[in-house]
């Protein structure tokens, strides 16, 4: 694949703020471990490759897709140091950091919208779990969908594609653009019987004006690399295809990887480069841009490598990848399973899409 240029990087790093404490799975170091990566392997002196440093999102940015009462419960909970769900802690610093992840999805947005870029990474962006009126997850604002909102809202956009392919389904962003046919909300997860946030499911395809512009895949625990790319060529290439996104916002990082710990999908880091092509086919065939938003994965020997993956497939940049242990072989009847998933939802979305 053709490399794409230019390529922005979008980061701030007070970013390491947003780090809920020793003994949680969410550590804010993992942002410069990446930044420190990508510097070692060349691309910050690639000269398609641009540095650029967000600021931090405004009260108007953040009621893009939260409410004034969500905002002002979140600010005045921080300043008590109470928790606004039992595994997201909040904190002065905490927020402040959460407000320069949303200004770095707005500002990546804003990046490939302007057409300065084709390309737009914003580091620790992808804070999927957090809904209009609520957080958790290890989510307090929802950047993913503010940024897709920005979009539409600021830059004049008709059609957004969303592509989460984070191991836990964006119950957030899905719950936010549910009624809304601008936005193709597309999410290939972790069965959500499996893992939180226990939604997620095929049968849930958005309502109202939104109906079938919802789109859940979920796969079966085990899954690996060729159950990805049944989903990538029979579900997400089509489905961009017919739906011509104007902008590509992916978000979701290292978490479906097989050494990672809180999730239990066996994709490689071939296989999450190879969402990242899938992402860059797409653009290209829509003739569009990518936000592409990182901050997940929970075993720190892979988060940055993990992210690096994905950023080689979206970008078309050469980065060599090396695994830190045999990926586990994936049986026969696992692939199996997900080409049933992929039928059924086929089936239920057979009204709405050519598929």
């Amino acid at each position: 694949m053709k490399p794409v240029e230019p390529v922005a990087i979008v980061y701030h790093d007070e970013i390491a703020g947003y780090d809920f404490g020793p003994g949680h799975p969410f550590r804010g170091d993992r942002f410069r471990r990446f930044m420190d990566l990508i510097e070692d392997r060349g691309l910050l002196s690639d000269p398609r490759v641009e540095l650029v440093e967000p600021d931090a999102a405004t009260d108007d940015d953040l009621r893009l897709v939260h409410s004034d009462e969500y905002i002002e419960e979140v600010v005045s909970r921080s300043g008590l140091f109470l928790p606004i769900s039992g595994d997201t802690p909040l904190s002065p610093s905490i927020v402040k950091s959460a407000r320069l992840i949303v200004g770095t999805s707005l500002r990546a947005g804003e990046l490939v919208a302007s057409g300065a870029v084709e390309v737009a990474e914003g580091v620790g962006g992808g804070l999927h779990h957090a809904g209009r009126g609520y957080g958790g997850g290890f989510c307090v604002f929802n950047d993913v969908a503010a940024c897709a909102r920005s979009l539409l809202e600021r830059h004049g956009m008709e059609r957004v594609l969303v592509f989460d392919t984070d191991v836990h389904a964006g119950n957030g962003t899905m719950d936010i653009f549910y009624d809304e046919p601008r936005v193709l909300f597309v999410s290939v997860h972790q069965d959500p019987k499996t893992i939180y946030p226990r939604t997620g499911f095929i049968e849930q395809t958005g309502s109202g004006p939104g109906e079938g512009y919802t789109v859940n895949i979920p796969l079966p625990p085990g899954a690996g690399d060729d159950c990805m790319h049944a989903v990538l060529e029979r579900v997400f290439k089509p489905l961009a295809k017919e739906f011509r996104p104007q902008a590509i916002v992916r978000n979701g990082g290292s978490d479906p990887h097989f050494l990672d710990g809180l999730g239990s999908l066996n994709l490689t880091l071939g296989g999450l480069r190879a969402i990242g092509e899938a992402v860059a086919e797409a653009a290209a065939d829509s003739k569009c841009g990518v936000v592409d938003l990182c901050c997940s994965g929970y075993n720190p020997a892979t988060v940055a490598e993990g992210w690096l993956a994905i950023i080689s497939g979206v970008t078309g940049i050469d980065i060599a990848l090396k695994e830190r242990a045999p990926p586990p072989r994936v049986s026969r009847k696992l692939q199996a399973e997900t080409e049933r998933v992929i039928d059924e939802l086929k089936g239920v979305l057979r009204e709405h899409w050519d598929l």
